[in-house]
């Protein structure tokens, strides 16, 4: 997909994306290029439109999710920046600000650090008609490198944002009937959740198997309960059922490890 060489126009081919899952790899693929390790986007006051309130994207490690990034406003740093600043902005800068040093922010962004989200930017979206939106472009390192790669990418992580905004809108309000997972469903097994995981990276059932020690006809069976089990109708529905009901991030320390190697 990014075979443009300037960054705008990386994103903007973005805009071809037709499904959630695609877009959520794309996006991973993309801030991997250009020297970030995670993305976080959330956005919240959709439930009108898809009955989840919020809809996030991330390929945040297993133990990097809730509650470190979906706090409240007025427990969170990134957040309330976020809620009512328009610029995106270095964490640095943001921590900075006057009503930012008290001892609940550093508490919170000191518990991403434990988590691994050492430095990154937050972009905010969207603060209109009930909406509030927020892209979060993370390194797993703090040092002179971090700083570079996020001074050079400041400029477009608010298209990137935009782009990822927009066509999760689009995507989510074409697809909710279809995406919505019922209440009360079987949870995933670890090596279903697994099977998923390579199957969003367009590995084959031969390739899924390789990678996993299992054999081919063992990946199409686990595949094929995973469709059973999220009411899919083919292996990538199952991908992007998984990601929307958060049911493919549930992985044990080991397998968690696939998440933040695969792109």
């Amino acid at each position: 997909m990014f075979y443009d060489r300037d960054a705008a126009s990386q994103i903007l081919s973005m805009t071809r994306v037709t499904t959630l899952a695609r877009l959520h790899a794309a996006t991973a693929y993309l801030i991997q290029m250009h020297g970030f390790r995670y993305y976080y986007f959330s956005l919240r006051g959709q439930h009108t439109l898809t009955g989840r309130d919020p809809v996030t994207l991330h390929n945040l490690p297993a133990n990097g999710r809730k509650p470190v990034m979906d706090k409240e406003p007025d427990q969170d740093p990134l957040v309330h920046y976020a809620a009512t600043r328009t610029l995106p902005m270095d964490w640095k800068q943001i921590m900075a600000l006057p009503g930012y040093q008290h001892r609940g922010c550093l508490r919170v962004m000191a518990a991403r650090a434990q988590h691994g989200l050492l430095s990154g930017c937050t972009v905010p979206l969207s603060q209109a008609n009930g909406i509030l939106a927020r892209l979060d472009l993370i390194c797993d390192h703090d040092d002179e490198e971090a700083d570079l790669c996020i001074r050079r990418y400041l400029p477009y992580a608010s298209l990137l944002g935009q782009v990822l905004l927009d066509k999760t809108r689009d995507l989510t309000r074409q697809e909710d009937d279809d995406l919505m997972e019922p209440d009360g469903g079987t949870p995933l097994t670890q090596r279903e959740r697994e099977c998923l995981l390579w199957a969003s990276e367009g590995k084959t059932n031969a390739e899924i198997g390789a990678l996993l020690g299992i054999s081919e006809r063992t990946v199409v069976y686990h595949v094929h309960h995973a469709c059973e089990k999220l009411h899919a109708r083919n292996r990538q529905h199952a991908v992007t059922k998984a990601i929307l009901s958060r049911k493919l991030f549930g992985l044990t320390s080991d397998s968690s490890r696939l998440v933040g190697n695969m792109v």
